[in-house]
């Protein structure tokens, strides 16, 4: 750029009122709702959209220092970065529970140390990402919004799934994030404004999760349980099966075993019969890792070891496991190279770079 343009250009910043940060502030935020978030929604990958939000989360969120707050990219980032905490605090859970097969008491207590903290870490993060929704829409349940973008519908759907999540992880981390027990019943309301056909039949399905959990919140007459189970149905064939888990995370902690075998069972039939939405490939390769989290702590409790590759969709007694010798021949019997629609669903319609 000649110098005479430059120095056009910077007195133009000056006598704006703007300063470059701000206009920085607002490309990023910008290139993030209109192409980042899109991006990753259809890679496919939850492990790159968490550390995606773990790295970028902030960033963004200091933007706010110097234009107006960046909401609208700030929810997504940051409840991304949740999923980190909540994928660490998993792992423990699964120590923890073959610490105590094992009867090793203080590596069972460590892990549950260690998990209650990651729980608390997602929590906030989760909690968050709500409290920067209701900034942007307003009290969540008194009105609803006039979405502007299918991104702001996407923002306010996400705000509310951080709702659900961050009381459930709170509750695990003894409330350690001190999330307001009104939350979930706010997010119930608030989830009447979206589309339930268009968001894959995750509104109802999380509004009747709430019902499980929350004394009185379900309409008379009204069966929570019959809700999420459509809700997952539809959702499923639209290949988003973000309700099947929230069907499965409502029933494991409900305790309802039986129900949990099937819904497992269904999910994996769905993903083997419907491939992934490409535009919203990450989401549905979430519900897989979430429901196959409930799975991996029922296979880890009854036998000592997660899901067996390519056995999602069967929980423990359900067929009889083959018994190995020794770790030699449990590493020659393992066929690495098999692949199945739901081990593989989300690394099989991955983009190429």
């Amino acid at each position: 750029m000649p110098a005479q343009l430059s120095g056009i250009a910077f007195l133009y910043v000056l006598l704006s009122g703007c300063s470059l940060h701000a206009i920085t502030g607002d490309m990023m935020v910008e290139y993030t709702t209109d192409h980042m978030v899109p991006h990753l929604m259809a890679y496919g990958d939850p492990t790159t959209a968490c550390e995606a939000g773990m790295a970028l989360g902030p960033f963004l969120a200091g933007y706010g220092r110097v234009t107006d707050e960046p909401h609208s990219a700030v929810v997504p980032t940051v409840l991304s970065a949740g999923l980190c905490d909540e994928q660490a605090a998993w792992e423990e859970g699964l120590r923890s529970a073959r610490a105590i097969r094992s009867g090793n008491a203080a590596e069972a207590k460590d892990a549950r140390v260690a998990e209650k903290r990651f729980r608390a870490g997602a929590a906030m993060r989760f909690y968050e990402a709500y409290l920067r929704t209701e900034k942007m829409f307003g009290v969540l349940g008194e009105s609803c919004p006039t979405f502007d973008s299918g991104h702001e519908e996407l923002v306010y759907l996400l705000g509310m799934m951080g709702a659900v999540q961050g009381v459930a992880n709170d509750r695990a981390a003894e409330g350690q994030a001190g999330i307001p027990l009104d939350v979930p019943r706010k997010a119930e309301r608030g989830l009447k404004c979206l589309n339930n056909e268009r968001w894959w039949h995750v509104p109802s399905a999380l509004r009747a999760a709430i019902w499980t959990i929350v004394p009185g919140a379900a309409p008379d007459g009204v069966d929570p349980w019959s809700i999420i189970v459509e809700s997952a149905q539809k959702g499923g064939e639209q290949g988003i099966r973000l309700a099947y888990a929230i069907y499965v995370q409502a029933l494991a902690g409900s305790g309802k075993t039986d129900l949990l075998r099937k819904a497992i069972a269904a999910q994996a039939a769905s993903m083997a019969k419907v491939p992934s939405n490409p535009k919203w490939k990450t989401l549905d390769a979430l519900a897989y890792r979430q429901s196959r989290a409930v799975s991996d702590k029922l296979w880890t409790q009854a036998v000592g070891h997660r899901t067996p590759f390519g056995g999602f969709g069967e929980l423990p007694g359900s067929e009889p496991e083959e018994e190995t010798e020794d770790d030699d021949d449990l590493l020659d019997d393992e066929d690495v190279g098999a692949t199945t629609p739901q081990d593989n669903a989300a690394i099989a319609q991955r983009p190429s770079l």
